[in-house]
């Protein structure tokens, strides 16, 4: 069985771009459609200095522009791998619900989403990405391991 369409998601964070990589790797193999997601808050949040929010919460605070410059920088790290097919999508709301709404729209048939997030506290409160996106998609998924 061969995939071709995969979904990524990043959210332009390190861990996520080991997410990329992999996700780039498997649809270099398969020749497939690399797609890939991110997501912003649909309303800009209070000002407020980055560097002191917790790293699984930044997505909340990120703007359209902001989450369309991680998809490009992703999308470029795709393509130096020698993916052909690299598409970007960036969406307003929750990541989890982005990468399946992109996943279900575009016939997707896996997801890759990297294991950030699954040990943090606030995964209780919030959920985790990889965690929802597990629990909600209409494919398969591959969780890769980034959490050091």
């Amino acid at each position: 069985m061969g995939y071709r369409n995969v979904i990524v998601g990043t959210d332009g964070s390190e861990t996520a771009e080991l997410a990329v990589r992999h996700a780039a790797h498997l649809a270099l193999a398969f020749g497939a459609r690399l797609t890939i997601v991110t997501a912003f808050a649909p309303q800009p949040a209070a000002p407020t200095d980055i560097a002191e929010v917790p790293e699984d919460l930044k997505w909340r605070i990120t703007d359209s522009a902001a989450a369309d410059e991680r998809a490009e920088s992703a999308q470029r790290i795709a393509k130096e791998l020698g993916v052909k097919d690299v598409r970007r999508r960036t969406s307003s709301g929750d990541p989890a619900a982005a990468i399946i709404d992109v996943a279900e729209d575009t016939g997707g048939d896996l997801i890759v989403v990297g294991s950030k997030g699954m040990a943090s506290p606030s995964r209780f409160v919030l959920g985790s990405v990889p965690n929802k996106v597990s629990h909600h998609t209409p494919c398969d998924v591959m969780i890769v391991h980034t959490a050091s």
